[in-house]
């Protein structure tokens, strides 16, 4: 993208990926003209120069465009309408957490939960290597426990529709390991990391988008917390749930005795 991009290129760049987040459908110029007043031979041309610059693609089968991991990453960094949590979603989190959570592993368990419920992808969360119960107990060196949640989410996706595709993406969260080195792929402390398809080191991942948050203990960046789902997740809510999620469970754990 120009260093100053014109604002309809922008426009036109966000509705290609709004829509397509929403349809799961390539998106055709006309669908974009009507909605902006312009004609479609000029929604066309903006789309040309997009695609030429790596924002968009087309699948062969059709006249529509798609974003590309380029163009989901501009939206993200630029574009992108983040959505506050509404009061319900709120006052629910907190009540699941009243309930019983009496260590590490029940505020993690139920975390992935509610990431999922919430968000309807896959909820993840990583406990540190050095509290796990058994580590702990034997003196020797643990390893990061994870907890998931809400797999057969992806089933619903039209893109997981091609069963080759999702069979591959099941035996890879099937591997705790390639999970957890994507989770571990990132800074170790507090901070929002998203990594878009081929940005995540696994082939199987590659149509998927990871949004990980760390939480920390006692003060302390410790675990990490997020959603695996399609790269055509609804960034727009899912970051500011993965965000809100990792400040309430630091929250929780400050004061909680491991």
């Amino acid at each position: 993208m120009p260093t100053n991009p014109s604002r309809r290129r922008e426009e036109i760049l966000e509705m290609i990926i709004d829509r397509y987040i929403e349809s799961a459908e390539p998106v055709g110029s006309r669908a974009i003209s009507r909605k902006l007043g312009l004609s479609s031979a000029t929604i066309r041309n903006v789309m040309s120069d997009l695609e030429d610059e790596g924002y968009i693609t087309h699948p062969h089968t059709s006249a529509g465009r798609i974003p590309t991991d380029k163009g989901y990453r501009y939206y993200i960094t630029t574009l992108m309408h983040r959505k506050n949590l509404n009061e319900k979603v709120v006052k629910m989190v907190e009540a699941q957490y009243h309930q019983k959570v009496q260590n590490l592993g029940d505020v993690l368990e139920k975390t992935s939960h509610l990431i999922s419920s919430l968000t309807n992808y896959v909820g993840v969360t990583m406990m540190p290597a050095c509290l796990d119960g058994h580590s702990k107990q034997s003196g020797r060196p643990g390893v990061e426990k994870l907890y998931f949640d809400g797999t057969s989410h992806l089933m619903e996706q039209p893109e997981f529709q091609d069963i080759s595709k999702l069979h591959n993406l099941f035996k890879c969260l099937e591997d705790r390991v390639s999970i957890l080195k994507v989770l571990c792929d990132s800074p170790d402390d507090d901070r929002l990391t998203i990594h878009i398809g081929k940005e995540n080191k696994s082939s199987s991942l590659s149509e998927c988008s990871i949004v990980t948050r760390g939480y920390k203990i006692k003060g302390k960046a410790s675990g990490k917390l997020g959603v695996i789902g399609p790269k055509r997740m609804v960034y727009e809510r899912v970051i500011p749930m993965v965000e809100y999620l990792a400040d309430t469970v630091s929250n929780i754990l400050y004061d909680m005795d491991e």
